[in-house]
């Protein structure tokens, strides 16, 4: 009779175990995805018209005329890119924007 209450003693623990850790387990879950799970970022925009931190210093109506500002801008330093779809834009850093616009200029 001990061994049968030893044995029914021993399976409630693990019952008890089993509860414990499945509760810890869906604790953290929830805990994770209220800390970590829940992205309110925007949804990136993919149509071409967001340059994230690029500003525009210049907007032409050709590819050609972009890519010579481009060209000019690079010689002088400061790094730049255009746009792919028309009117081209011609963007720069924001730290160098005052001195895209100074070589633009001359």
């Amino acid at each position: 009779m001990n061994r049968d209450r030893k044995e029914h003693d021993e399976a409630v623990t693990l019952i008890y175990q089993t509860v414990v850790v499945f509760t810890v387990l869906g604790l953290l879950a929830l805990l994770l995805r209220y800390f970590v799970g829940n992205d309110r970022r925007p949804v990136p925009d993919l149509d071409g018209t967001d340059f994230g931190l690029l500003s525009e210093v210049a907007l032409v109506p050709t590819e050609e005329a972009a890519n010579v500002l481009v060209r000019k801008l690079k010689q002088n330093g400061v790094k730049a890119t255009r746009s792919r779809n028309a009117p081209y834009r011609v963007m720069v850093w924001p730290a160098d924007v005052a001195n895209a616009r100074l070589v633009l200029k001359t």
